[in-house]
């Protein structure tokens, strides 16, 4: 192998060209650099992204809910949602003696359509999935909404699987594996080839069951009023028995007067037929007859308040006159008054007001005092008590004979009833 020296030219261009690693290790290092940044800006995008997602640059509105427990599968982070929509979400759970508090973080855009009376309910979307809380709208909302640091009552206890699942071991501890074979082996023997019998027993209950149901409020008012119901009938408990020892001897009385009872049923079958033949040959009259009174009693209805004054009144006169053992009368001639007139003696209904007493039964004194009442019926107005001319004044002998004259003629009466 020839080896060249290289030529004088040459070695300019040879130092010129040491530097090159330099240049290359600088470019390699600002390769890391950049890819350093990058990630670093990746990183931070995704812990902007958290963040957001978190709620750490919009802090929601604070609110608690203290529940009996929290269930083991509710953790921080839960959503919190309200008609299926989130509006927030559980920020932290700790216990609170026997409950637990669990610290939520309601959106603030959200608050506007959540009122101040919500309820929650910690709620499962499946038998072993994590669990959520629901806000439970009221049946009837108010229109204040949910403020800072408010605390939200739940509205019932969730049912954990493992209570349920201890209540299930509990009760297949309590029963006997061969007893409860020997039952699911005769209920399979019993419904062996009775499947359309079952089919239609329930359909059948399916329509009993729908009819049932437009009767269910009807029911469920029975129902609240049923402990008064029985509350009386409990009360009530021992007359009804003692009622019912008395039927005792009531029946036996019926059996030893088994005949007369036989002739007063035979004799109550011949009045009701005679009853029966009565009423059909006269039931024409006895309807016109109906008919007839109806005004009349409608009328007594109308003004039955005032009978028992009415009779009061009867009565108190009788009482007055007791002592009365004749009826003296007074008789005179009146005036005549004008012809009936068709035109203007015509009947008038012109009585107003309801049924009244008008004060009565009074005594006496209250009558003598107690002013005429008069009624527009058509007639001329007779004169009162209280007017200056009166029936009787001046008598009858008086107008005839005069003053003397009227007392010699009663004098001539008198001697003829002595004589």
């Amino acid at each position: 192998m020839i080896e060249l020296d290289p030529p004088e030219s040459a070695a300019p261009a040879a130092a010129r060209a040491r530097p090159r690693p330099r240049r290359r290790l600088t470019i390699r290092r600002r390769r890391q650099v950049s890819g350093g940044i990058g990630l670093g800006v990746v990183v931070g995008i995704i812990a902007l992204v958290i963040m957001a997602y978190n709620q750490v640059f919009s802090p929601g509105v604070p609110a608690t809910v203290i529940s009996a427990r929290a269930g083991l599968l509710m953790s921080p982070g839960a959503d919190v949602t309200l008609d299926g929509v989130t509006v927030g979400r559980v920020t932290s759970i700790t216990p609170d003696g026997d409950q637990a508090r669990l610290a939520i973080s309601l959106l603030p855009g959200k608050i506007h359509s959540i009122p101040a009376n919500v309820r929650a309910s910690i709620q499962a979307p499946t038998i072993f999935g994590p669990k959520y809380l629901g806000l439970v709208m009221p049946a009837r909302p108010v229109t204040s909404r949910v403020r800072a640091d408010e605390v939200i009552e739940p509205t019932a206890d969730p049912t954990e699987m493992d209570t349920a699942f201890a209540s299930l071991v509990s009760v297949l501890n309590s029963v006997h594996p061969a007893k409860l074979a020997a039952a699911l082996g005769a209920i399979s023997t019993a419904l062996r080839g009775q499947g359309t019998t079952l089919g239609n027993f329930v359909v059948q209950t399916n329509d009993y069951v729908r009819q049932l149901n437009p009767s269910l409020p009807a029911v469920s008012a029975d129902l609240r009023i049923a402990p008064q119901v029985l509350s009386t009938f409990s009360a009530a408990a021992p007359d009804l028995i003692k009622s019912l020892g008395n039927l005792r001897t009531t029946s036996g009385t019926l059996v030893s007067q088994q005949a007369q009872f036989d002739a007063f049923l035979l004799n109550m079958t011949g009045l009701a037929n005679t009853t029966d033949t009565f009423l059909a040959g006269n039931e024409q009259g006895l309807n016109r007859t109906l008919a007839t009174l109806l005004p009349t009693g409608n009328l007594l209805a109308e003004y039955s308040p005032e009978f028992p004054c009415l009779f009061a009144s009867i009565n108190k006169e009788g009482s007055i006159n007791a002592s009365a053992t004749a009826l003296a009368m007074d008789a005179t001639f009146l005036p005549g008054v004008k012809p009936y007139t068709a035109s203007q003696n015509l009947p008038v209904t012109g009585a107003t007001g309801k049924p009244s007493c008008y004060g009565g039964p009074l005594t006496t004194a209250q009558a003598a005092r107690w002013p005429l009442i008069r009624f527009n019926d058509g007639t001329q107005n007779f004169f009162s008590r209280n007017e200056s001319l009166t029936p009787g004044s001046p008598p009858l002998a008086v107008r005839l004979f005069g003053d003397q004259g009227a007392g010699a003629a009663a004098n001539a009466a008198r001697n003829g009833r002595n004589h």
